[in-house]
């Protein structure tokens, strides 16, 4: 070459290296990682705060203004990341421009999270391949290695792509991958706390530094991480259900309640969190708003007694015993091997000199053979006694039956006199036998006395009898006529 050239040759070889990537063909120089990076935390945040539309709006615009620029177009994908439709379109645009590393990385990622592991290595290998000194593939890459089960790979690969790029995506990977390894929490907590300082509009972050926190025991930090989530996600009512647990943790029981409300607010329906806000508010002593709960709780606990029990304690501390009495049947029908069920319910009625139903419960109570109430047994003597009942029942054919049952019934009208002098009238029994003759049911037909431990004990006096065995299950009726 002849020497004059020679400078002229140099000087196109510089103007040919200064031209920015992609000017000779028109297409726009990519921006830097880390503005590229941050563009998809934009796009992750507007995902979890629901403004998807406004942003893809913006881009659509951006796309308009600068045809030739593919990122736009690349970021509208991302959108709808991981789905079909962000594939395809990373995909094509790949193909427009091969030499562009983010359309590879994204597939990699797709792939991922599809669980399709072999397919993520060849775009992420393409990725660094176009761009060797591209962070976000060694990202990729941790990723993979993770999902693969090679934890310490995926740390060394994570912590070479954070030192080429400091990228909160990263430092998130880092930290949840430390939070499942043993003895590496404080680790984990500290590249999550750095994360979420930079970009704090991430959930499953927020979510794991609670939990680091309030395993550490510093409930203070767990509460701010909470609270943090629940701004984020206001609508998320599994949210509010830890933040209720991170509050309580704190002794912070009004916030815990309203947290617990929250959850209850937008739909949440499972009984571990409602048994937890009634018990806040008995534990704060607001019954109305317990009440109110345990209502609740029963709706979807179907067969825990001790939500059932509480509200008839509530409703007998408000006055209202039918409703207490009504609460303590359905705990019975819930727990009907528990004995203490059944001598709460005497004891109410005993309150309201309803002798019979007392009775029939403290029997139910001694059949019963879980939780036996140690004063049960002298109660139901006590009451036997007031009933005059005999000490064996009656036994043979119905007249002879009749007669031991009337016997007795005189003796305590005889009794009863002395109490009510003007007690007068006429009692008419119905009973019902089965085939084995036994009583099924003793009902009152006619009652003119009007008095309830007369009645009481032709009722248990004629339930308790044994008849003659018969097939066609026979229905005596029985007249008491006082003695003049």
């Amino acid at each position: 070459m002849a020497p004059h050239l020679l400078p002229r040759v140099l000087l196109l070889l510089f103007l040919t290296w200064a031209v920015p990537a992609g000017a000779g063909t028109g297409r726009a120089a990519l921006p830097p990682t880390s503005e590229v990076m941050g563009m998809l935390r934009r796009v992750e945040t507007a995902r979890v705060r629901g403004t998807l539309r406004v942003l893809d709006s913006e881009l659509e615009e951006q796309g308009r203004a600068r045809p030739k620029d593919l990122m736009p177009r690349i970021y509208r994908a991302w959108l709808t990341f991981p789905a079909d439709a962000c594939w395809n379109e990373l995909k094509a645009l790949s193909t427009l421009e091969p030499e562009n590393p983010w359309p590879h990385l994204g597939m990699g990622l797709i792939y991922i999270r599809w669980g399709l592991l072999a397919e993520a290595r060849g775009p992420l290998a393409t990725a660094r391949r176009v761009s060797p000194d591209f962070a976000p593939a060694l990202w990729g890459e941790g990723l993979l290695l993770q999902a693969e089960g090679k934890l310490g790979d995926s740390e060394a690969r994570l912590r070479e792509s954070l030192a080429k790029l400091d990228a909160p995506q990263t430092r998130t990977a880092l930290g949840l991958l430390l939070s499942s390894l043993p003895g590496r929490e404080a680790e984990a907590r500290a590249e999550l706390v750095r994360s979420v300082d930079v970009w704090p509009e991430q959930p499953e972050a927020l979510r794991k530094l609670a939990s680091l926190a309030q395993a550490a025991k510093d409930v203070g930090a767990a509460a701010v991480a909470g609270e943090k989530l629940v701004a984020l996600k206001p609508a998320d009512r599994e949210a509010h259900r830890l933040q209720a647990d991170l509050w309580l943790a704190a002794s912070e029981k009004d916030k815990a309640t309203r947290s617990l409300e929250r959850y209850v607010e937008l739909g949440g329906t499972d009984p571990v969190p409602l048994a937890l806000l009634a018990r806040v508010y008995a534990e704060l002593g607001r019954a109305a708003e317990e009440e109110k709960a345990l209502v609740r709780l029963i709706d979807v606990e179907l067969k825990d007694a001790k939500p059932v029990l509480r509200l008839s304690e509530l409703a007998e501390a408000r006055g209202d015993a039918a409703a207490s009495e009504g609460f303590l049947v359905r705990a019975s029908e819930r727990a009907p091997e528990r004995s203490d069920i059944h001598v709460r319910r005497a004891r109410l009625c005993l309150k309201q000199e309803r002798w019979k139903d007392a009775l029939v419960s403290y029997r139910a109570a001694a059949a019963a053979p879980e939780q036996k109430v140690a004063e049960a047994e002298v109660e139901t003597a006590e009451l036997v006694r007031r009933f005059r009942l005999p000490a064996t029942a009656a036994k043979g054919a119905s007249d002879k039956i009749y007669n031991r049952v009337s016997l007795g019934l005189v003796a305590l009208y005889m009794e009863r006199l002395k109490e009510k002098p003007d007690l007068k009238g006429n009692l008419k029994m119905q009973v019902q036998v089965d085939a084995t003759g036994r009583a099924t049911q003793v009902s009152v037909l006619y009652d003119s006395l009007q008095d309830p431990l007369i009645a009481g004990h032709a009722y248990f006096a004629f339930m308790d009898a044994e008849y003659p065995p018969a097939v066609d299950q026979p229905i005596f009726q029985y007249v008491f006529r006082p003695p003049k």
